[in-house]
């Protein structure tokens, strides 16, 4: 399968992109340099060649994302190619937790059927390769505490009030 790459500025910094025929395979949060959001993608992108304007359809959806404007992310195909299955469930899963919202580890786990496992859902998340695409950023503390986040806990809540979250004392309200 062939795979390429891309890399540009957002409203917020740059990003990088690892993309197949099947879809985003890797996705960097913002970062002050090129060379920073390459350096998070650059696992899955071992051979890839530049495909510049591959991603275009992307790049618009991210800028309007980090402009605040709603998009659907949740649509962008992605390639879980070489990811463990449980890892791709629970993915899956937080790419349904709407934009605006948050939901607990705890939540996720019962939703791929694995009550017992919030920790294993922890480390999924935690190598999470397509962060905004898939929402990690919206998953909290059983009670609404933000921590646990690649890009930090500073720029979790950037993200969850950009979506319109509501953040009192490092918690965000959570659905009943």
């Amino acid at each position: 399968m062939s795979v390429w790459h891309d890399l540009f500025p957002t409203p917020w910094g740059w990003v990088a992109v690892v993309l197949s025929h099947g879809g985003v395979r890797a996705l960097s949060l913002p970062h002050a340099t090129p060379e920073g959001a390459w350096a998070a993608v650059a696992p899955w992108g071992q051979g890839a060649r530049r495909g510049e304007g591959m991603g275009a359809s992307l790049r618009a959806m991210l800028w309007s994302y980090l402009e605040g404007e709603p998009v659907a992310l949740e649509e962008v195909p992605v390639d879980w190619e070489g990811a463990p299955p449980f890892f791709q469930r629970v993915w899956e899963a937080c790419r349904t937790i709407p934009r605006g919202q948050a939901r607990p580890y705890r939540w996720l786990a019962e939703a791929v059927g694995r009550p017992g496992a919030v920790r294993a859902v922890g480390q999924a998340l935690a190598r999470n390769r397509l962060p905004l695409l898939v929402p990690c950023h919206r998953v909290v503390a059983s009670d609404g505490r933000l921590h646990g986040y690649g890009g930090g806990c500073d720029l979790k809540e950037r993200l969850l009030r950009l979506e319109g979250c509501r953040i009192v004392k490092g918690k965000v309200s959570l659905p009943p």
